[in-house]
């Protein structure tokens, strides 16, 4: 008689009855859930995202209360936008996925920086500079998103389409920071809030992948996933 991993039943070392209490047969589970294309904490970085991307840029759309920012985001900057992304980018390094592992892992520290600057440095700093180092903070961003754009053009539609909405928040944030002018911080959280959006279908079409144990919402591939190792 077969034990329910499709092993025999008799092992004298006693690896049958490990095998029936579940670690083989969950790993053989686990590899029918989790399609090969997709990293088990991408999901979670994905989370971090959406959840501090939401609420920063919703501040800066005029859609919360600019109140608000200064008890709220630090807090979740950090843990939130901050650790989650960091882990998944992490991970993501182990599994040799370079675009991701860049994205989530310097996203990460991105957040956990500015988390740090909305609570000590600005409330420190002259007024009449904030907007400037603001602005500082940001500019060098625009040019790592912008590769990281370039990239996403050879994964597929809706990485490139969330991405490009980044690469706009990354510009107006930058803008908005050295002349102070409004418009930028409208378009900064409108964007924001559409990479936001463009951000949770993508983590609903890992979900999804995962539960059901094949692709579920369309992406708009660029290329087939065995041709890209790393999508």
């Amino acid at each position: 008689m077969n034990d329910p991993t499709g092993g025999p039943a008799h092992d004298p070392a006693g690896r049958a009855l490990w095998n029936r209490q579940g670690p083989v047969a969950q790993s053989a589970s686990v590899k029918r859930m989790e399609p090969s294309a997709q990293a088990q904490l991408g999901a979670l970085g994905l989370t971090g995202f959406i959840v501090v991307t939401t609420i920063a840029t919703g501040i800066d759309a005029g859609v919360f209360p600019e109140k608000l920012g200064h008890s709220v985001l630090p807090l979740v900057g950090f843990f939130v936008g901050g650790l989650a992304q960091l882990l998944a980018g992490l991970f993501q390094a182990q599994r040799g996925d370079t675009w991701h592992a860049t994205v989530f892992g310097g996203f990460g520290l991105f957040w956990m920086a500015k988390a740090c600057l909305l609570q000590w440095v600005l409330p420190a700093t002259d007024p009449a500079l904030r907007g400037d180092v603001s602005g500082l903070f940001t500019l060098p961003w625009v040019f790592v998103v912008f590769v990281l754009w370039l990239g996403s053009w050879r994964i597929h539609l809706v990485l490139l389409s969330t991405f490009t909405c980044v690469l706009v928040v990354f510009i107006a944030m930058t803008v908005n920071g050295f002349t102070g002018e409004v418009i930028w911080n409208r378009i900064t959280g409108w964007a924001g809030l559409l990479a936001a959006l463009g951000a949770l279908y993508l983590l609903a079409g890992q979900i999804l992948a995962s539960t059901w144990g094949r692709p579920v919402l369309p992406m708009g591939r660029f290329l087939a996933p065995e041709e890209h190792p790393e999508t």
